[in-house]
């Protein structure tokens, strides 16, 4: 059966790692999202308050220079402490596995190179646990008032923590933080009075710093409410990883050298696309054959 390929080659010369400018940034971390593998996040300081690396993007290279995820650029700059969230390419990287790469920084919407840094390190949860916010708060509307009995569970029930949390006229926001290891958790949440009104919304988060990783759900007064958390589920077994299809998995070998890209598949490559770094098609190729080689300066 033939398939259709496509994949993202980035025509970009080599640069020297003059780690000048860069040398501000410091990461605090760079893994993947606690709630999916299709998500890689990039959490920076920059202490250098006068280089904000305008409209910056980042992007995540494997050792063999294939594209592992890239960020849509969102932030006008990098201020103190920024969340930058990468989009991961389906099929390139098992989360489990330990990743060798390097990470690139451009900024201008990637018309300028910045600076890169190699990695060799796990993409997943900090061992022995990893942080994780559980959050009560009001979304809009009128004041949420009330107290409300919470508490977090396991797989097998087993209550982690617990307690009560009061919304005020003051206090329309509450956050906790727990450390726990990868796998199936929930958030329960009970009021304890009579319904008052607003936007009242769980959250759950990898931290309170703006832009990190969150899911949501909104409060009901009037059942229980129950929110299931799956953390970092993709960094305990490799059988299903959310972000990598069975199609996907069947892309093509794909090997550079000596400033020329070869391609090599089980099945016939019907289509190939050639994305430069800021996303634009430069290029399409109809081999139909399972090996293909095109050089990096084609245009």
């Amino acid at each position: 059966m033939k398939h259709l390929f496509a994949f993202s080659l980035f025509l970009i010369s080599t640069l020297a790692n003059a780690q000048t400018v860069c040398d501000s940034l410091d990461f605090v971390s760079i893994k993947y999202s606690p709630f999916t593998d299709s998500i890689i996040i990039v959490d920076v300081e920059n202490n250098n308050p006068n280089e904000i690396f305008s409209y910056p993007g980042f992007v995540l290279l494997n050792e063999n220079g294939d594209t592992l995820a890239k960020e849509s650029v969102f932030y006008f700059g990098i201020g103190e402490e920024s969340v930058h969230s990468l989009d991961v390419r389906a099929g390139v990287h098992d989360p489990i596995d330990n990743f060798t790469g390097t990470l690139k920084l451009y900024s201008g919407f990637y018309e300028t190179f910045e600076c890169e840094w190699d990695l060799d390190q796990s993409l997943c949860a900090n061992a022995p646990c990893d942080s994780l916010v559980i959050g009560f708060q009001n979304w809009g509307g009128a004041l949420v008032l009330g107290s409300f009995a919470w508490s977090v569970l396991d797989s097998s029930g087993t209550v982690i923590e617990s307690g009560v949390l009061d919304m005020t006229v003051n206090e329309q926001y509450w956050f906790h933080g727990l450390c726990l290891e990868p796998g199936e958790y929930s958030y329960n949440l009970y009021a304890l009075g009579e319904p008052s009104g607003g936007g009242p919304t769980m959250t759950v988060s990898s931290s309170t710093v703006y832009a990190a990783p969150t899911i949501s759900m909104p409060f009901d007064w009037f059942s229980g409410n129950v929110m299931e958390v799956p953390f970092y589920m993709h960094c305990v077994s490799s059988e299903s990883p959310n972000s990598i299809s069975e199609t996907e998995a069947e892309r093509p070998f794909i090997h550079q050298t000596d400033g020329q890209v070869s391609l090599q598949s089980r099945t016939a490559m019907l289509q190939i696309d050639v994305i430069s770094a800021d996303g634009k098609l430069i290029g399409t190729f109809s081999p139909n054959t399972n090996r293909f080689s095109l050089t990096r300066n084609f245009q």
